[in-house]
């Protein structure tokens, strides 16, 4: 039996009404999000206003 889980990263279209749907429904805890966005950001993704989030070794980009 699992007794916890320490980490899971999830891919979303909806970020806003996902934290809502896993908070509220189903009543897990929300720790955070990190956020990234700058000149130092659109360099990483040759990207012009780039937003990422990253999480673990990988990298999200979630809109430019």
């Amino acid at each position: 039996m699992v007794g916890r889980i320490y980490h899971v990263g999830l891919t979303v279209s909806d970020l806003e009404r996902s934290i809502a749907f896993y908070r509220d429904v189903l009543g897990l805890e929300f720790q955070g999000e990190i956020f990234m966005e700058g000149e130092e950001t659109d360099k990483m993704f040759r990207r012009v206003n780039c937003k990422a989030s990253p999480s673990g070794s990988r990298w999200t980009v979630r809109a430019f």
